[in-house]
């Protein structure tokens, strides 16, 4: 099916008789319901459809039409002697035209050749009986603009309120779009602001699916350029009609404005020749509607973040004494009391002094990777988990992650690093860490749980750097060191044992911290470390002899290997 085709609607003639009475005032309406019986089409039938905002008298004898504007119908009266009636009409065309008139309607004789210098131009000249009173003529066509812009002003309230009641009843966009259609009889859609489309609805009598509808909307003009200059307003937006890429078709287009800025573009569809003011004016309404309903959900959703952020640091810090105070405060917000939950934190992977320096340099860049990280963690935590309670700060989030009744660590930490590595993938050159604490049965362990995840995040970023997912069970001995880490004891434990070695390397370029650990790593096999090390034999077993005259420890005895590799563990989280 060719695009063409599939736009159009299966009843729909396609020569655009469709029976509705287009309120855009027309040239063709003007000549037929405000100006005198006797007016006639002298030339420049081809723009009798255009559109006429207002009318202005003007004086052809002294030219000056700077008063008038584009759209406006010139009333004016042919002076009645002229040595080149000819050359002074064709001067006023061109000039007129230029300026955008929709018409001039004149009284008095019409020189020879009119219709062709009016057909040449385009625009629509129009003779008037020579008794024509153009003030009465000014006011009369003045009246039917007016009574016509009323028309379409009701007609606009009648839309808003249709479609506003959707917002009231919580439907939802889908359903003002959906309404939308209904109203035009033409396919509407929304799209994000890159373009993609988001939500459409086409009614009964089209054919055309998404795949068409995604070509056809396909628009070289940039949506930005468009609006630079553009004032914004979400009650009031501007409106434009666009070509779409099926030839014959266009679209009025209107940006969805939240917040001074635009977050989305809607569009109503039809044939060049068949979207009228009408189309216009709902698109507008629609928009306005939208951006309501997308302004109200998402001061519901700030007003849940707030009400869950509350609710999580006061669980985290542990200042619930019972559970029957979290589970009557947690249900609200959607706490199953019979489930097991896991404590997950979740970090942008960047030091606070890039952060800030970044933020200074390119604020707006900043901010668009924390509304990244912000943005891709809610969808991506609602879609492998959405009973998860999440609560997110700028650059980290913490949750109270469900643990399913056949899974246990190794699935939660399967699903926590999906949504990292998702998270991740939608940040510009960042990084992102996870943490996990234990399991405990009782939600009142959830402060020990989270100050787990903490030590895990914290541990691993200085052991195996950022960009992955730990868990505290897999730290080993790393928990107790890292907790006793600062301690006067096991500070003056690593300065009896590794520190005076890590100073003999750093003064004379040594290698024994490194030949240490790999022996340790060998099982203390000294071929293997030899052969690891690139080393001679003799040399290794030299380094490790060195090492025990620094320290005063035997490799060959059990409990001064342990202080070494203990010593050395506590090197890697200094």
């Amino acid at each position: 099916m060719s695009m063409d085709s599939a736009l159009v609607p299966e009843d729909m003639p396609l020569d655009g008789a469709d029976g509705i009475d287009r309120p855009a005032v027309t040239v063709r309406d003007v000549l037929r319901l405000a100006l005198p019986p006797g007016t006639a089409v002298v030339g420049g039938s081809t723009g009798l459809d255009r559109a006429v905002t207002w009318a202005r008298l003007i004086h052809l004898d002294h030219p000056s039409f700077d008063r008038l504007e584009a759209g406006e119908l010139a009333l004016a009266v042919l002076p009645v002697q002229s040595e080149a009636p000819h050359a002074l009409l064709a001067t006023i065309l061109q000039t007129l035209a230029g300026r955008g008139i929709s018409a001039l309607a004149v009284s008095g004789p019409m020189p020879p050749g009119a219709q062709a210098l009016a057909d040449a131009i385009g625009t629509p000249l129009l003779t008037m009986p020579v008794n024509a009173r153009l003030a009465e003529i000014e006011k009369s066509v003045i009246g039917l603009v007016v009574n016509r812009r009323a028309e379409l002003e009701q007609r606009g309230v009648q839309i808003y309120r249709r479609l506003a009641q959707q917002t009231i009843e919580n439907r939802g966009i889908e359903a003002i779009i959906e309404t939308l259609a209904e109203i035009t009889g033409k396919p509407v859609a929304v799209e994000d602001h890159r373009g993609a489309l988001e939500f459409y609805h086409s009614p009964p009598r089209w054919t055309i699916n998404r795949d068409e509808l995604v070509a056809a909307l396909r628009q070289p003009a940039a949506k930005d350029d468009w609006l630079k200059d553009q004032p914004l307003s979400s009650t009031s937006p501007p409106i434009a009609r666009w070509p779409l890429a099926a030839p014959g078709w266009a679209r009025f287009i209107a940006p969805i404005v939240v917040g001074g800025a635009p977050v989305a573009y809607l569009s109503i569809i039809g044939r060049e020749d068949d979207l009228d003011e009408i189309d216009r004016v709902a698109a507008g309404r629609a928009a306005a509607v939208c951006a309501l309903e997308i302004s109200k959900r998402q001061a519901i959703s700030e007003a849940e973040k707030r009400i869950r952020s509350d609710f999580l640091d006061d669980l985290f810090a542990g200042h619930f004494t019972s559970e029957s105070t979290i589970i009557s405060r947690g249900q609200l917000l959607g706490f199953d009391p019979l489930k097991q939950y896991a404590v997950v934190l979740f970090d942008l992977d960047a030091s606070s002094a890039y952060l800030e320096w970044m933020t200074s340099h390119d604020e707006q860049h900043g901010a668009r990777i924390r509304q990244a990280f912000s943005r891709g963690l809610t969808e991506e935590m609602s879609r492998v988990n959405p009973g998860a309670l999440l609560r997110i700060n700028s650059e980290s989030a913490a949750a109270l992650y469900p643990v399913e009744s056949d899974g246990g660590l190794e699935l939660i930490r399967a699903r926590v690093e999906e949504i990292r590595r998702a998270v991740a993938a939608r940040l510009d050159s960042m990084t992102v860490s996870a943490a996990i604490g234990r399991l405990y049965p009782r939600v009142l362990d959830a402060p020990r749980a989270y100050r787990e995840a903490e030590q895990a995040l914290m541990i691993a970023l200085r052991l195996f750097g950022p960009n992955r997912t730990t868990a505290f069970d897999d730290l080993g001995i790393y928990r107790l060191l890292f907790h006793l880490h600062g301690t006067p004891e096991l500070t003056s434990f690593y300065e009896e044992t590794l520190q005076r070695v890590v100073e003999h390397d750093e003064r004379h370029a040594g290698e024994l911290v490194p030949t240490l650990k790999t022996f340790f790593a060998t099982h203390g096999n000294l071929s293997k470390t030899a052969e690891m090390l690139f080393l001679h034999r003799n040399t290794v077993s030299y380094r490790l002899q060195r090492i025990e005259e620094i320290t005063g420890l035997r490799l060959d005895n059990e409990d001064d290997r342990f202080q070494l590799q203990l010593a050395l563990k506590l090197r890697d989280i200094a």
